[in-house]
């Protein structure tokens, strides 16, 4: 598994080794082999109840392909939102941090790789670049993402898809299952975009920044390389506590060459980092400055009602606003924020 799919493996794993769903020690791939097979065995389906992450997904479209299970007999469902059909038994697969389901998911991932570009005419004449030489495979790095609830049942139909066609799944672009996943991956790439253009940091007293950004889409591991990279003489974190992401970066001081750390936190640690206090002294003043910025930019008269969409939002999505973290805002919020600013310059 290489580039970006390499970073979400290894940075998003978690270590407690800990189920969601159904057991409370870890479950080996073997174990979950098994049981799918005993239950195709007496003729019913199977529902691998999988994390929906690149690893689960792919880890658990592996164990399918061990049990020798046919693609209209298995099909993958997020393990918090399990909900087997008539004729199916749940199969749990281990978690995200399990090592062999790592090592199974990183066999799917290039396995995919290697049957695309294998007799690819394009790739044998030298017309296909190298960053196209995995397109297909590095779309469900994206679509992963997703937060949509059939996610790793279509990363699971597109990967025995590319299997069956190799080459031949670049020209199915209308096909019902490579449309799936490119609506998918689309729709995490703008996300992307919106998580690039929209994400405020906030100054701490320490003189590090830090953000909350709450996404559509798990978009904090595919992002966390451009803000090191824009901030590369920063130290900063982001955290979004609905996918419970976090990316750390201290001018290259971790994460090893590439300077920054994604890590996938658990509630505790999520609600630990959300209340921070500890702001710089001038920051609530640059808070209220934004809140100024966007009234001056916002036409009261032009709402959704009325003549379309609120002018404000060509800056940022209404659903980011609450982001700029301001308790008091208009003029009487920023008239008191900058008092107390002027006070400390005293």
């Amino acid at each position: 598994m290489r580039g970006k799919a390499a970073t979400i493996g290894r940075d998003a794993r978690r270590r407690d080794g800990t189920q969601a769903f159904g057991h409370a020690h870890p479950v080996s791939v073997q174990g979950a082999q098994l049981r799918a097979e005993a239950a195709l065995a007496d003729g019913y389906g199977v529902s691998l109840a999988c994390d929906p992450s690149l690893e689960g997904t792919l880890g658990a479209t592996g164990i399918g392909y061990l049990a020798h299970a046919d693609a209209s007999r298995i099909r993958l469902v997020p393990r918090d939102g399990c909900q087997p059909r008539f004729g199916e038994q749940i199969v749990d697969t281990p978690s995200e941090a399990s090592e062999d389901l790592f090592l199974l998911a990183q066999r799917v991932y290039r396995g995919i790789e290697k049957h695309v570009v294998q007799g690819c005419p394009r790739s044998h004449a030298g017309a296909c670049p190298p960053s196209c030489s995995s397109a297909c495979a590095r779309r469900l790095v994206f679509a992963a993402a997703s937060d949509v609830p059939i996610m790793p049942d279509a990363i699971h139909r597109y990967a025995r898809l590319a299997f069956d066609e190799g080459p031949r799944l670049r020209a199915l672009v209308s096909e019902e299952r490579v449309a799936e996943v490119d609506e998918m991956a689309r729709a995490v790439l703008g996300e992307c975009e919106h998580t690039k253009q929209s994400a405020r940091f906030s100054l701490l007293a320490d003189g590090s920044l830090f953000s909350i950004f709450r996404p559509k889409a798990d978009t904090i591991p595919l992002t966390a390389g451009y803000f090191a990279k824009r901030m590369r003489n920063e130290r900063f974190c982001i955290v979004d506590p609905v996918h419970r992401s976090a990316a750390f970066y201290d001018s290259g001081n971790l994460g090893g060459r590439r300077g920054y750390a994604v890590v996938r936190l658990d509630h505790q640690s999520a609600d630990e980092l959300l209340p921070r206090k500890d702001l710089s002294p001038d920051e609530p003043y640059v808070h209220e400055l934004w809140h100024r910025f966007y009234d001056a930019v916002s036409l009261p008269a032009r709402d959704g009602a009325r003549r379309g969409s609120e002018q404000g939002e060509r800056w940022a999505l209404r659903r980011f606003w609450g982001t700029l973290g301001a308790p008091e805002a208009g003029s009487a919020g920023v008239n008191k924020a900058q008092g107390a600013y002027e006070a400390g310059l005293k």
